[in-house]
């Protein structure tokens, strides 16, 4: 049967100057299928919510003929349709041709869908026992959720594209999509750092019941897995840095930076080492630098979010830096290494940190009477 493809989305949105229009599939996609599907995926995702997915669904099944699946589907809430079900129903729509595993898990998701509506409802006579409402931590804590049942399927079809690494899938996208609420991002967090202690641990080869669980993936895709896990934490971090920076009840006045800075401690004067400070505003609005605590000998590398591109202060806390590229260590001789840092350009100031053999840790943001800016770009 031969399927009639519905008009392309106008999503009325400037951003599709810098996006692009709906992907429409007149060339199907061969090489780097994931990449190309991924690229999909984050453009409905930044236009459109699960209103839309519910829509894609129904129309899907409306073109197949399966009206009253369809009518089934628009029964249900938004709440309850996965966006990842909504995109691929309009792209197989728009032209994608699914492949055999594509087609079997949309099917799949649809049975679940269908699933739901079909569960018999029990009589439930309401009776007011004094059982709190839903609160508003409920519905952050089920968005987290929706976003982590998201998060899996895009993993899911990772794995089943072979495991390859591509520079297009970006977690912070979906999380900026669905509005995750910045204090509940370590439940993702947490998720992932599970599941990249286990990949870790089946790359390791020491458990023998997990290596067999794994078996049917070579060792480059296991690590791809590991680097995948890696990535969705990094950008756990990126995209609270992100909402730090951008939340911005109203447009104030212009704050002079040397007000933004002037509750961040500093030590203006270290003699001992004859290290004069540079002033706290200096790292406002800045992208990279170079800090020194003099009590515990740490040199720090304060490196900018690459979403936030610089970053500032607020009160005594530097915000908007990368949580995974800003690291410190400690110095065995810090006459001789400062000097060399403070005298080297950024490249050589970045390499010369590199091959200090010291434990990389990561810096708590604040300021202290111990710390010396020595450089900032």
């Amino acid at each position: 049967m031969k399927i009639s493809a519905p008009k392309p989305l106008n999503p009325r949105s400037p951003d599709t100057k810098y996006v692009g229009e709906e992907p429409l599939w007149r060339e199907q996609p061969s090489e780097h299928r994931f990449t190309v599907l991924s690229r999909a995926f984050n453009w409905y995702n930044y236009f459109y919510g699960k209103k839309e997915a519910k829509d894609f669904v129904a129309g899907y099944l409306d073109r197949r003929e399966r009206v009253r699946d369809a009518k089934q589907i628009r029964s249900l809430g938004d709440s309850q349709i996965r966006l990842t079900t909504g995109w691929l129903c309009r792209m197989a729509d728009m032209g994608l041709q699914l492949n055999e595993h594509e087609q079997i898990k949309l099917d799949n998701m649809i049975v679940e869908l269908l699933a739901i509506k079909n569960e018999p409802k029990e009589q439930v006579v309401a009776v007011d026992l004094g059982v709190p409402k839903t609160t508003i931590q409920d519905r952050l804590r089920d968005k987290v959720s929706e976003c982590l049942g998201e998060l899996d399927g895009q993993f899911d079809e990772f794995v089943a594209a072979g495991a390859k690494l591509n520079a297009d899938y970006k977690p912070v996208s979906l999380m900026r999509s669905m509005n995750i609420a910045p204090q509940m991002v370590s439940m993702i967090k947490d998720t992932w750092t599970r599941k990249l202690t286990e990949f870790e641990e089946v790359v390791a080869g020491k458990d023998a019941d997990l290596v067999k669980a794994y078996d049917y993936m070579t060792k480059t895709q296991l690590k791809n897995c590991v680097k995948f896990c890696e990535l969705v934490i990094s950008d756990c971090g990126s995209y609270v840095q992100i909402k730090k920076v951008e939340r911005k009840p109203r447009k104030v006045k212009a704050v002079p930076p040397e007000k933004k800075a002037a509750k961040f401690k500093i030590c203006a004067e270290f003699v001992e080492l004859k290290l004069k400070s540079l002033p706290a505003a200096q790292l406002v609005d800045k992208s990279e630098a170079w800090l020194y605590d003099t009590k515990k000998r740490k040199l720090i590398h304060v490196v900018a979010d690459e979403y936030a591109k610089v970053f500032t202060v607020k009160n005594n806390a530097v915000i908007g830096f990368s949580t995974v590229e800003t690291v410190q260590k400690t110095l065995r001789k810090p006459a001789e290494q400062l000097k060399a840092i403070v005298a080297a350009g950024k490249p050589a100031a970045r390499k010369l940190f590199k091959d200090i053999k010291a434990t990389e840790t990561a810096w708590n943001s604040r300021g202290t009477e111990n710390l010396v800016i020595l450089r900032v770009w």
